[in-house]
């Protein structure tokens, strides 16, 4: 799935980049409030560092070393 940004003026939705795509390929065109869109992005790299702390201050220790694998054991 690709994302792009973009503005939507006189009924047309305009990319703000040039992309690829075919004729009658279908999209998903999302609508987002005015006050979200100049939001500075999060670089892509920063995000999967940010979600990976996230994952780490979450952690619970519970003493069984194959909970991932057998989880449906100790459930």
């Amino acid at each position: 799935m690709l994302s792009v940004k973009g503005t939507f003026q006189n009924g047309v939705a305009q990319p703000a980049e040039s992309i690829q795509g075919r004729d009658g390929q279908p999209v998903i065109i999302t609508f987002i409030e005015e006050n979200t869109a100049d939001m500075p992005s999060v670089v892509e790299g920063e995000a999967w560092d940010a979600m990976a702390k996230l994952v780490a201050a979450c952690a619970v220790e519970t003493g069984i070393p194959d909970l991932a694998h057998q989880h449906d054991h100790y459930q």
